[in-house]
């Protein structure tokens, strides 16, 4: 009887040993882009989310691109603050604007998902997508902001290993600092990705297509010239794919598609937190080559 006992527990013992701790399974947060007449724009979502790894989804029921990007707040600060911080173009970015990350461009009738690990704290969101005006020439801001908390304490999770990685990298910044991408894995096709930003100063990255006959030379040119270049543009700015903001320390999984045969200009357009140039003056444009479309 004892030994039938002792099989029993050690037979247990090594069937727990065996089980794999799963990973939690990131908290949902779902997103929606709406339009009710021609300028009414919104975005509606929980106003709570609990902290550590979450999976946002922004589904659009425009009829115009959508985005969703967010930023975490200290202090007594308000989603108004965080816009009209942003709108000074190469002002200094307040230290009280945190983290970044959200959905970046949606499609009309899409959904586009993203995985980040938040922090606790108070966060705005807003839509970063712009279309003509009533003059029909220029742009106007679509206005969709809001507010919402990430409640509980600071978690520990972290995100699942991707395939593929996009990587902002900096040295801090300034003038004489040194300013980049990294890649790994990126193929034609849709690419399951890790973008990182292991610098100190705020990234996000455009992914250009490079327009035929044209090349990262005259990508270079075109970006860092003082005032607008001349000629047609020399990359295609329609097809062109976009990450949202993330600070230091800060990384998503993302899923982007990237044309077969095709080169891509990798650009950052922020700038330090201090303000001034535009890291892409800086020197912060890659190339990315990517060949054909290969089925496994």
């Amino acid at each position: 009887m004892l030994t039938s006992c002792a099989a029993i527990a050690v037979a247990a013992l090594v069937s727990g040993c065996g089980d794999d701790e799963k990973e939690p399974a990131p908290t949902a947060f779902a997103i929606t882009a709406t339009a009710e007449g021609k300028r009414k724009k919104a975005l509606e979502f929980p106003s709570t989310v609990e902290a550590g790894l979450v999976t946002m989804t922004l589904t659009n029921h425009d009829k115009v691109p959508r985005s969703a990007g967010i930023v975490r707040l200290l202090g007594d600060h308000t989603a108004d603050d965080f816009r009209n911080a942003v709108e000074k173009e190469g002002g200094p970015i307040p230290e009280w604007i945190q983290d970044g990350g959200g959905v970046s461009t949606v499609l009309p009738r899409g959904a586009v998902s993203v995985t980040q690990v938040l922090a606790p704290g108070k966060y705005a969101i807003a839509d970063d997508e712009s279309e003509p005006g009533e003059d029909g020439k220029s742009f106007a801001d679509l206005g969709a902001k809001g507010e919402f908390m990430v409640t509980g304490p600071a978690s520990d999770a972290e995100l699942p290993a991707q395939p593929t990685t996009l990587t902002a990298t900096d040295d801090g910044g300034g003038d004489e600092g040194e300013y980049g991408f990294e890649f790994k894995g990126l193929k034609a096709g849709h690419n399951e990705v890790r973008f990182e930003n292991t610098g100190e100063q705020l990234h996000h990255a455009l992914l250009f297509p490079i327009a035929e006959g044209k090349t990262i030379k005259d990508v270079e040119a075109a970006f860092t010239a003082d005032g607008p270049p001349k000629g047609p543009p020399p990359v295609d700015s329609d097809t062109a794919i976009s990450t949202q903001v993330i600070d230091g320390g800060i990384a998503q999984n993302l899923t982007i598609f990237l044309q077969p045969d095709t080169n891509y200009a990798v650009i950052c357009f922020i700038q330090d937190r201090t303000g001034g140039k535009p890291h892409v003056a800086k020197g912060m444009i890659e190339e990315l080559k990517v060949g054909e479309l290969k089925y496994e």
